[in-house]
């Protein structure tokens, strides 16, 4: 967008119209952030009304300053920094959006709240129905109270434009810085949810697993979580062998496993196993490749004896492979350990404040010390939390 179609636009629209008018065309795609210079923008607001003498005389850096005095202070002024923030703030929000390798959001369950620190209500489970006789009442099923509590936190950081960004048309340079602010935002919140659903920050306090409010760790290698196959699990004695994945054998031990070990909570009757198919797998970048192979082989061959055969692989399609640096950055056995179960089922994200921008326009500290223009604030507000123990089994793979 050229600056004396900005000019002319902000005297037809006036400056409120303008705005407006930028937001619609946004909005509906018939302009994109990269079509306009913030240089262009500023000059067309009378910000720069310096600035083609200053460039032709190639002045010194330092002299940036006086090309940045208002020639019109006031309106064109909040013009500017009104309508810069809204096109930064797009880009922060296109960077954060960029999905591109992020899994965060097939492992959880989003969850808005206006609270932090909530209870996550629910109850045991009720014993099934019971045969009722003509004329004879039904019998009484009883419950007890169970809940987790949320643990959320506020992320966040500041992006400053300068003077000078702004005075050389570093355009591309600006939307780079805000687009980046947006993809590590995006990416501290992967790190946070990976960490979280394997529970990496057990052994600093740091629980994801919060029944009636105190923390415990979420897969207890005695196994009484039903959630562990590996060693130490003594609840399970036929599954307390590491199980390394290498076929399709080692994913159809822990679907046995899953099929007779993990039992519903029931406090009225027997309790039962739970109808929990297993929708994912979960992987340290280390196994991606043994992972994806073992899913997604059409044929596997099955020995016996002297005999080899070759037949359809049974659990082919069955569950989606997610892999995430963030599990080999916890190096040791996480290197081999592999999960796999209904993660969204059993991990919710707690979403008080979805990703934000602000605009801090150019009274402020910053402008007077660093030559600062405005400044773009990112932010969200949430956590993740554990709703329950059943439904994501923990492999010991070493």
């Amino acid at each position: 967008m050229q600056g004396t179609n900005i000019r002319g636009l902000i005297e037809s629209h006036g400056a409120e119209g303008f705005y407006h008018q930028v937001c619609r065309l946004l909005n509906e795609g018939q302009l994109h952030v990269h079509n306009f210079s913030y240089h262009e923008l500023a000059e067309a607001c009378g910000v720069l009304p310096e600035l083609n003498r200053l460039a032709m005389a190639a002045e010194p850096v330092g002299s940036v300053k006086q090309a940045l005095q208002e020639s019109a202070p006031g309106v064109g002024t909040n013009l500017f920094q009104v309508v810069t923030g809204e096109l930064i703030g797009r880009k922060v929000i296109e960077g954060y959006e960029d999905e591109s390798g992020f899994i965060g959001d097939k492992l959880v369950t989003v969850l808005p709240s206006r609270y932090r620190n909530q209870k996550l209500a629910g109850f045991r489970a009720l014993a099934g129905p019971t045969a009722v006789s003509e004329g004879h009442p039904y019998e009484e099923s009883t419950f007890e109270e169970k809940y987790v509590t949320s643990l959320e936190a506020k992320q966040g950081r500041v992006l400053s434009i300068t003077e000078e960004l702004i005075a050389f048309d570093q355009t591309g340079e600006i939307n780079r810085r805000a687009m980046a602010l947006g993809y590590y935002l995006r990416q501290e919140r992967e790190r946070t949810i990976v960490r979280a659903v394997t529970d990496a920050d057990a052994s600093a306090g740091r629980y994801v697993y919060r029944p009636n409010g105190s923390g415990m760790a979420l897969y207890k290698t005695d196994g009484s979580h039903r959630n562990w196959v590996g060693a130490g699990n003594t609840t399970s004695a036929s599954f307390s062998n590491a199980v390394p994945l290498a076929d399709w054998t080692d994913v159809d031990a822990v679907m046995s496993y899953r099929a007779t070990e993990v039992i519903d909570d029931r406090i009225d009757g027997t309790q039962r196993p739970i109808i929990a198919p297993a929708k994912q797998m979960l992987v340290p970048e280390s196994l991606r490749g043994t992972a994806r192979s073992v899913v997604n082989s059409t044929e596997v061959t099955v020995i016996s004896g002297d005999n080899e055969t070759r037949m359809a692989n049974p659990i082919q399609g069955t569950m989606e492979v997610l892999s995430s640096p963030f599990i080999d950055e916890q190096g040791g056995g996480a290197l081999s350990d592999w999960y796999v179960g209904d993660f969204r089922r059993q991990f919710v994200w707690t979403e008080i404040w979805p990703v934000q921008t602000f605009l801090q326009r150019a009274e402020s500290e910053a402008a007077f010390e660093r030559d600062v223009v405005l400044r773009i604030k990112a932010r969200y507000f949430g956590g993740i939390s554990a709703v329950d123990t059943a439904y994501v089994t923990k492999v010991d793979g070493v």
